[in-house]
């Protein structure tokens, strides 16, 4: 349990971080080295998110334990249905059970996308989690260019009330009201 602790925090967390790095980095050039060269992105995609969740559980382990049901839960829920995915597809890929890779396609695809979600957790901070969710829901679904605009007003409003509920209700999680709307509303 000690050993939880030190890489759930501090500079245990980072020394874990560089060493799951160096075990993805070795895969890699494993994979990229080997016949498995056509199924890389099918195999490390599925191992950078069973380092992610090993990360992450590390770090949820490490939570506070209040009665029965702790801060801990949710993420270890997350954090077992990820490594339980994320196991299938790796061992789907290994035995040859899925397609070979497609080709690349545009990488600035991907940087614009990933721009986006950095600027939606910046504006969070000052427009409030539901206005820049819906936002980010309607534009992310624009710019991969959907543009049925019912499945997308439902999509994004279901998201919203679901979020509302399952979080704020029921886990009496606060989600960032934004520096705005605070200032507007009190």
């Amino acid at each position: 349990m000690e050993l939880i602790k030190f890489f759930g925090k501090g500079p245990g967390f980072w020394v874990l971080l560089a060493i799951l790095a160096v075990i993805f980095l070795g895969i890699a050039l494993i994979v990229l080295k080997s016949s498995k060269k056509r199924y890389a992105g099918r195999i490390l995609i599925p191992v950078f998110f069973i380092e992610l969740a090993l990360l992450f559980g590390t770090m949820a382990l490490g939570f506070p334990h209040k009665g029965e049901v702790g801060p801990g839960v949710v993420p270890g829920l997350w954090i077992v249905g990820i490594l339980t995915f994320s196991l299938l597809l790796f061992f789907q890929a290994i035995s040859k059970h899925e397609e070979k890779d497609p080709p690349w396609g545009k990488i600035s695809n991907v940087a614009v996308f990933i721009l986006m979600t950095i600027l939606y957790l910046i504006i969070m901070q000052f427009i409030g989690y539901y206005l820049a969710t819906i936002i980010y829901l309607i534009l992310g679904m624009y710019y991969l260019s959907y543009r049925n605009w019912k499945v997308m007003s439902s999509l994004t409003a279901g998201w919203v009330i679901f979020s509302y509920f399952a979080f704020y209700r029921l886990l009496y999680v606060p989600l960032p009201r934004g520096i705005l709307i605070e200032w507007i509303f009190g």
